[in-house]
């Protein structure tokens, strides 16, 4: 029995009219997402999200650091402002953000997920470069509130009045003063592998579901101890208020082969004579998966966010390729994420619902 090769397989495919993917998928079809929230009891929030043949489940921890555990730690204004104002933070205020590591990513591609991934080794490059692109994500798309992660201690202003100011011993009392962060630390643990591409944006889901269900508890600055105190009340405790809602979607240009076309076209389309009916075009495939995303020379990935009815890409990564994808074909492309977009706000805002 001949072999074929995964390009020539995938160009047969796509030869056909319509053109379909071995996933018997139209090239601009995407995959539906299944999506768990609040599964992990032992975490302020987590997630499980499967796409295709990638699953990943998202736990997120949250831990108090003290600024006095912050070398040349050193004091800002606080980042809270009213509900307006709050999308208009200036940079400076979210530098703390990544000064002070106060997001930290992390994907473990887990031996079960892919052959690729052997046991008792040291993480693999696919892992560590996943996790540099969520936490590049994180960061570019400012997806938590700096003022989400502050823990500050005001004075009481009744006892400020009882102060002599003309004492002098007195000294000024500090009415608003940060006292902590709250650091999330954000682990994903990859329970079966489709693919780089797919991967992303499965971990992007799972990271920004698992956001939204986190709670963080009241905490409060002890003047006596000297220490950060959390309620046990679990009603006390509160939600992030996220900025926007992000959704990432892969792509994948394939490139015909020439040499391979007469062969495609002398099958299907009954081509005589050694040539060609029809030069096959370079075609744009959303939401690859693995066997896709080793064949596509050209890839990437645009985040886009829709929320508050207007429309905003976040981000765009392109790798690899001769530079088919031209203007026309990204604009495509961002079209194809906004309706992706839509499917992932109405899958989570179901999953949110479901879990109360």
């Amino acid at each position: 029995m001949p072999l074929i090769s995964p390009p020539a397989l995938l160009q047969a495919y796509l030869s056909q009219n319509p053109p379909l993917r071995p996933s018997n998928r139209a090239p601009s079809d995407t995959r539906p997402i299944n999506l768990n929230v609040g599964s992990l009891t032992h975490c302020n929030g987590s997630s499980l999200v499967k796409v295709g043949e990638s699953t990943i489940v998202c736990g997120i921890r949250a831990e108090i650091l003290p600024v006095s555990e912050i070398p040349h730690y050193r004091a800002s204004e606080s980042a809270r402002q009213d509900a307006d104002n709050q999308d208009e933070e200036d940079e400076e205020n979210y530098e703390a953000v990544t000064l002070n590591n106060l997001l930290v990513p992390n994907l473990e591609l887990s031996t079960n997920s892919h052959p690729s991934f052997p046991a008792n080794v040291a993480p693999s490059t696919t892992a560590q470069s996943l996790s540099q692109r969520i936490l590049s994500f994180l960061h570019s798309s400012r997806l938590v509130r700096m003022s989400d992660l502050e823990i500050r201690h005001s004075s009481d202003a009744s006892n400020l009045t009882a102060l002599d100011p003309d004492d002098p011993a007195y000294i000024e009392p500090e009415r608003d003063v940060l006292k902590a962060y709250w650091v999330l630390y954000i682990d994903c643990v990859a329970l079966s592998y489709g693919g780089e591409g797919s991967m992303f944006d499965t971990a992007v889901m799972a990271v920004t579901a698992a956001l939204r269900d986190v709670r963080l508890p009241s905490a409060r600055w002890d003047e006596d101890w000297k220490i950060v105190l959390c309620d046990a009340d679990f009603a006390k405790a509160r939600r992030l208020s996220l900025r926007g809602l992000p959704c990432p979607l892969s792509f994948g240009v394939f490139v015909p082969d020439p040499k391979l076309q007469l062969g495609v076209d002398a099958q299907v389309n009954g081509a005589v004579s050694g040539k060609s009916k029809k030069e096959m075009a370079a075609t744009v495939l959303v939401d690859i998966d693995a066997f896709e995303d080793d064949v596509c020379e050209e890839k990437g990935n645009v985040v886009v966010d829709c929320s508050g009815n207007k429309s905003r890409v976040l981000r765009i990564e392109k790798v690899g390729g001769h530079g088919r994808l031209g203007v026309d074909g990204m604009k495509e492309v961002t079209r194809r994420a906004e309706t992706r977009w839509t499917e992932w706000n109405r899958v989570l805002e179901a999953a949110l619902r479901s879990a109360g």
